[in-house]
Order: structure tokens, then sequence, then C-alpha cells
């Protein structure tokens, strides 16, 4: 009898243990998901203050002068940084994708968004770099302009290739093999001479260079030992909860340009204008 009321107890304990143990493991498991919806939310709340920050920037124009209240314990800082407007080198923010246009500004834009037409850019040429890739990535450009002598709008337009069994075929100039330039490493380079278009920078009016890669993605980069105009601006966003949860939201805010129909919408092999 003292034999079977020990093994009951026993058995009772061995039941106990386990069920404790299942008990801790779903309390230990409901905490930790508390834990992680709480962080989760903490984010969410840090991001919504972040995105808060941008539209602010993207409105004014401006940074803001120290931490900003958006509700209760939960804040943003602002920074706006000038993306262009130096002498040397300009890296485009991200890669240009195939087919699509990028444009690079030679005037100043006002207030509005509209363009400065004064002569801003006075170099006689700049460097355009792009990234290599496989297959290797050509390039289009169009020169805009407005002719000083007669004030007609006016294009030049170009193509370049570093692959030169494409070029025999396609009929884009030859450059030779990638190198270094724009402040990059192992890059295909090709210097534009201005009045290798007739274009004299120091009276007619440049406006702008617009780029589209052919066969493949690539990331674009301009050089010159004149001032490189704006072209836009970078904002960063950092939003901060009670808690200290901080989280960064950055956009780089490029000035508006056409779409890539506008170069074969408006095509003329001497002058447009309006």
């Amino acid at each position: 009898m003292k034999r079977q009321s020990g093994q009951i107890v026993l058995i009772t304990l061995l039941v106990l243990a386990v069920g404790v143990t299942v008990a801790l493991s779903v309390i230990g498991r409901t905490t930790i998901d508390t834990s992680i919806s709480g962080q989760v939310e903490e984010s969410a709340r840090a991001f919504s203050a972040a995105e808060a920050g941008i539209e602010e920037a993207l409105r004014s124009g401006q940074g803001t002068a120290g931490a900003q209240v958006l509700t209760s314990g939960i804040t943003y800082t602002t920074t706006v940084n000038a993306l262009g407007g130096v002498i040397g080198d300009y890296k485009f923010p991200k890669k240009t994708p195939i087919a699509a246009t990028d444009t690079f500004w030679f005037v100043e834009h006002n207030a509005d968004g509209t363009i400065s037409e004064i002569v801003t850019y006075g170099g006689d040429n700049i460097d355009i770099c792009w990234s290599r890739g496989n297959p290797e990535t050509a390039v289009v450009i169009s020169l805009l302009y407005r002719n000083s002598a007669d004030g007609t709008y006016q294009v030049a337009r170009d193509a370049f290739d570093p692959d030169s069994s494409r070029a025999d075929t396609n009929n884009f100039t030859k450059i030779s093999s990638a190198s270094t330039g724009c402040g990059l490493e192992n890059v295909h380079k090709k210097t534009l001479s201005f009045a290798s278009y007739s274009i004299q920078p120091n009276q007619d009016i440049l406006i702008a260079l617009r780029f589209r890669p052919v066969y493949a993605d690539a990331q674009f980069a301009f050089s010159s030992g004149s001032g490189l105009p704006l072209q836009g601006s970078r904002i960063e966003s950092v939003g901060t909860t009670q808690t200290g949860v901080t989280r960064k939201v950055v956009v780089d805010n490029t000035y508006t340009s056409a779409p890539t129909l506008f170069d074969a919408a408006v095509y003329s092999q001497s002058s447009f204008g309006y």
C-alpha cells in the first residue's frame, strides 16, 4: 500500500513539473510577444514622426531649429542640405534605370521651382561618368540650351558606347575602356566639350543635360573645374519616441524634370521655340 502511495506521489510530482514547465514557457512566450509588439509600435511611432518631418520640410524647404513635438512624447528633427552646388564631383543619388532619363541642370532654380534662364555654368566642358555593368552600359545624351544670337532653344544630341562590337552597329561614338573619373573608380568617362556642339557656354545659356542609359542600369556622376549648379536638396528626418526609439528617413528631393517621352516628343534637328 505504501509503495502504491509513493508511486502516486511521484507521478503527481512529474505531472506538476511538466505543467509548471509548460506554464512558464507560455508565460515567457507571451512576455516576449508583448515586448516585440511594443517595440514594433514604438518603431512605427518613430517612423511616423520622421515622415511628418519630411512632409514639413518639403512644404517649407527648411529644416527644423531643434526637435519639434509631433504628439506628447514624440518628436522629429529635420535637416536640409544641398545636392550639387560645388566645384568638383557630383554623384547622382541613385542608379538610373535602363531606358529612363535623368537630368543634370546647368541653371539655378527659382523658389517656385521654375528655372532661372541666365548663364550659370561657364565651363568649357564637363565630364560625365557612369558605372560598369554586364552588359556594359551605353549612354544617350541631349544638351538643351538657349542660343544667345537669336534666342531660340536648341538641342544637341550624342551617344557613347564602351563596347566597340556594338558601336559598329548602333552608330554610337566609341569611347575608351573603364577608367577613374568623377571621384569614382572603374567607371566609363566622357569629356563633353561644348564647342564641339557649337555651344558657347559663356554666351549661350546651357539649360540641362539629359542622359539615358542603354543596355543596362547605371550610376551616373559629373565632374568639372567650374562650379556645378544646385540639383536639389537632401532631407533627413529623425523621429524619436518617449522611450528613446529613433528612426531616420532620407529623401533626395531633386528638381523636377520632363519625363523620358520629352526627348522623343519634342525633337528638332536644329532649334525649337515658343
